[in-house]
């Protein structure tokens, strides 16, 4: 005779003894946690449809009970999705009949070294809640994005987040020194036994965690670099002729080594939305340091900006922006919704010599596709050998209008020469043209899955699956 096949009550029964009764699985709970952010499941979920749900949330307070419910996973058959400020915009953490692992209350910063810049804390911790407690020792991770407010660590790195100070700083992947995670059997990945600026012993293979959107396990705790808060800080504004032109001088300014903190620039109808100026194509600029450094790179930066047309306009820009960046998202949906109208952002990557083909056949072919009404772009996170652009889109509520301007979108990414992500993942979203972008690679990473998570317990569904 066969094995009796385990129940779903008896599942969750014994979720519930592995974290002490913290485990919900009444319908507003798995309402809540049946979708992220992404823009198309907020729509179906306006419209009353109905999205995957998991089966139940658990919220582990230690490693050892997150082991406990990925081997319940495990011998049960029972996928499950880490979850952590549930931020991301791609469906990454949506997944029918999963146990949803809810890692926000393993949120202490366990550890903070100021003689060596560096600071371990478990991947609950939500990212405002950790600057915090840095920014009241003199400290700063630096790490900013436009999910902020509700982002946490193990998120950030398992998205490979950046944020708005990257050119500077770097992605979370530049910050990362190590990780510990629960694989996706159950078992323990450590941190090393010492954390250092930097080891030789063998390809690192926490890395293949950055990025892996809950694939390959459960991260738990990460050591991080962190900078002193800066002394001085210089904002300004410039206004170009052209973007192309901002460009040019961004690229002269990044290959001089005068790398600002944070460098936006706003095309024409993006500096329109955002500043209500729709005379300019803005640079906005903000640099921060020690004195003696800050005057050098200003006027580098300066010097640079003048000679492709930059004019220098003040202030004014950036403290607006740095007023409002948070709430761009929600004044957006007040504009959009009452037209009947929906939003969307696409963000990518490309060299210099492909950012202007880029930007021009981006905004020229997915503003032709019928239903789309308008493609705004600015270029952030700036490199020695490119930048990030960044298409915030409005499109009617339909999605059959959305698939068809995000397969002109990808299609154009990969004709131009760029990457179809630069910081949002993949997901649900973008994994039908994960493998034209990665080639090969992509089957070898779909071997380590399989190597790593024999069962398909971990996120299944989504690009490695």
């Amino acid at each position: 005779m066969g094995e009796k096949p385990h129940s779903l009550g008896e599942f969750l029964k014994r979720v519930e003894e592995a974290v002490e009764g913290r485990v919900a699985s009444d319908v507003d709970t798995l309402r809540l946690y049946s979708r992220d952010y992404w823009p198309l499941a907020l729509l179906k979920e306006i419209r009353g449809e109905e999205l995957p749900r998991p089966v139940a949330v658990a919220w582990p307070e230690s490693v050892e009970e997150v082991i406990r419910l990925v081997k319940l996973c495990n011998e049960y058959k029972i996928p499950f999705v880490p979850y952590a400020g549930g931020s991301g915009v791609i469906g990454g953490t949506m997944c029918r009949g999963c146990l949803v692992i809810d890692v926000k209350r393993m949120n202490r910063v366990l550890s903070f070294s100021e003689e060596d810049a560096l600071v371990v804390a478990e991947s609950g911790v939500l990212l405002r809640r950790l600057e915090e407690f840095l920014n009241e020792r003199g400290f700063t991770l630096r790490h900013i994005p436009q999910s902020y407010p509700e982002a946490a660590l193990g998120g950030l790195i398992a998205t490979m987040s950046t944020g708005q100070f990257s050119t500077k700083y770097g992605g979370v992947e530049e910050l990362l020194l190590d990780l510990e995670a629960v694989a996706p059997d159950g078992g323990l990945i450590p941190m090393r036994r010492n954390i250092v600026p930097r080891a030789a012993t063998g390809p690192d293979f926490k890395r293949l965690l950055v990025g892996s959107e809950g694939q390959l396990g459960v991260i738990t705790k990460a050591a991080l670099k962190v900078f002193p808060l800066p002394s001085y800080t210089w904002k300004r504004a410039f206004a170009f002729p052209s973007f192309e032109a901002g460009l040019k001088a961004m690229r002269e300014i990044m290959l001089a080594w005068a790398t600002p903190a944070v460098a936006r620039l706003y095309d024409r109808d993006d500096s329109a939305a955002r500043f209500h100026d729709a005379r300019d194509i803005l640079l906005l600029v903000v640099e921060e340091g020690e004195e003696e450094l800050l005057k050098a790179k200003v006027s580098v930066i300066e010097r640079i900006a003048a000679k492709h047309g930059g004019v220098n306009v003040g202030e004014e820009y950036v403290e607006k922006w740095l007023r409002t960046r948070f709430d761009v998202i929600s004044e957006l949906k007040k504009l959009v919704v009452p037209l009947g109208l929906w939003f969307d952002t696409i963000e990518t990557a490309a060299t210099w010599s492909n950012l202007p083909r880029v930007y021009r056949e981006f905004k020229k072919r997915v503003r032709a596709v019928k239903g789309v009404y308008a493609v705004l772009a600015h270029a952030s996170h700036f490199y020695t050998t490119g930048a990030c652009i960044y298409f915030t889109l409005t499109y009617e509520a339909s999605e059959e209008v959305y698939w068809s301007m995000w397969r002109e979108a990808m299609r154009t990414l990969l004709e131009t020469g760029a990457t179809i992500s630069h910081h949002h993942g993949i997901g649900l979203l973008r994994r039908e043209w994960v493998g034209e972008e990665l080639g090969a690679a992509l089957d070898y990473l779909k071997r380590v899955k399989k190597a790593l998570d024999p069962a398909g317990v971990s996120n299944p569904g989504k690009w490695l699956g």
